[in-house]
Formats: structure tokens, C-alpha cells, sequence
């Protein structure tokens, strides 16, 4: 029930950061150039969100080792929005939100690689 829950929340989390970035939000738009990410690869990070969402459901329901390569490209997505907003000094809320979808998705490849 853990692992479900965890990777619930990680697929959610991530799916809604993908949409808005894929969407093309205004919101989404003003985060990218504020932290200098060229539309092309602010769109390729949507991408592999949303890719690394589905593979954690894939891996959850099917067929576990997709998941853990999914949850460890989205740790290191979260790891890489960390040090974005670090880079350009944000304060501690766009910080934090990075740092908590890096800790969840790294839960999620503990608790896939710890499934049996």
C-alpha cells in the first residue's frame, strides 16, 4: 500500500509539472526563463517527465524494472530543478518543490527495488 501511495504521488507530481511545461502555461513559461532553460529543452524535460510518470505506473503494474529506471531518471529531473533554481539564487519554496520530487522519486525506486 506504501508503494502505491509514494508512487501515486510521484506520478501526479510529476504528470502536472510535464502538462504545464508541455502546455506551454504562462506560469510554466515564466519559470523557464527566469531560470534560463532554452524552449526546446524545457520541453524535452516535459517529455521525460511525463515518459518517467508512465514508466513508474508501468513499473508498478507490470513490470517493476521499468519502473526503477523511470524513478531514477526522475531523480535525477528533480536533482537537475534543484540545482536550476539554486543557480539563480531562488528562495527556499521552488527549492524545496524541487527537492521534494527528487526525494520522491527516489522513495519510489527504494520501494520498487525493494519489492518483490
Amino acid at each position: 500500500m506504501a508503494t502505491a501511495t509514494v508512487i501515486g504521488l510521484t506520478v501526479v507530481l510529476f504528470a502536472f509539472s510535464a502538462t504545464i511545461k508541455l502546455a506551454g502555461l504562462r506560469q510554466s513559461l515564466e519559470i523557464r526563463d527566469h531560470l534560463g532553460i532554452a524552449p526546446d529543452a524545457w520541453r524535452t524535460i516535459g517529455m521525460i517527465e511525463l515518459a518517467g510518470a508512465a514508466g513508474l505506473l508501468l513499473g508498478l503494474a507490470v513490470w517493476p524494472p521499468i519502473g526503477l529506471v523511470a524513478a531514477a531518471g526522475l531523480v535525477l529531473v528533480g536533482s537537475g530543478a534543484t540545482i536550476a533554481h539554486r543557480r539563480v539564487r531562488d528562495e527556499a519554496a521552488p527549492i524545496a518543490t524541487a527537492v521534494v520530487a527528487a526525494a520522491l522519486a527516489l522513495a519510489s525506486f527504494a520501494l520498487l527495488a525493494s519489492s518483490p
